[in-house]
């Protein structure tokens, strides 16, 4: 009896571990955002009166960290070399972060090569690691720092903050 059981260890402890593995690999995958929201904007215009775009949360104060995202959605690659944007984040105890990012033209893939003029959404990661020590009323603006004109070609504008996988 013991014999059967040592030789089937090997090949049950293998199926078990397989499985566990495909299981956290579904769950990392497949992270909900702690907090999404997007700004549409009218014809596909991101209008130079409305340059800073504004959105506000409640977070309670966190151990853990978290990653915010920026989510560009394109109708057509703009007419820029480069498009900055500066993320602020404010929180209602005084604290403040500034990070600016910047999407470049023409969008180019992994490989270099240059992607197709159409519809697609950029996303950038604005922090890989933000805390939120206080709880609060948190502030996020979002400021095009381009030019003074109007701007063609943009959907909207995503935000995105999702727990960070922490692996020990």
């Amino acid at each position: 009896m013991k014999s059967f059981f040592y030789k089937h260890l090997s090949h049950n402890l293998t199926t078990i571990l397989i499985v566990s593995s495909l299981f956290l690999l579904l769950l990392s995958c497949n992270k909900k955002p702690f907090f999404e929201e997007t700004r549409t904007f009218k014809d596909n215009n991101w209008n130079y009166d409305q340059r800073i775009v504004v959105f506000e949360k409640f977070i309670e104060k966190s151990e853990i960290p978290y990653e915010v995202f920026l989510d560009l959605n394109l109708e057509k690659d703009l007419d820029v070399d480069e498009f900055p944007l500066t993320v602020s984040i404010y929180s209602d105890q005084g604290e403040e972060t500034h990070k600016q990012i910047v999407y470049f033209f023409p969008v180019t893939s992994d490989n270099g090569v240059t992607t197709p003029n159409g519809p697609k959404i950029l996303t950038k990661l604005v922090y890989s690691e933000k805390y939120f020590n206080n709880s609060g009323n948190y502030t996020f603006k979002i400021l095009r720092k381009y030019s003074k004109y109007d701007l063609y070609g943009i959907k909207s504008l995503k935000l995105r903050i999702v727990p960070k996988t922490v692996s020990e």
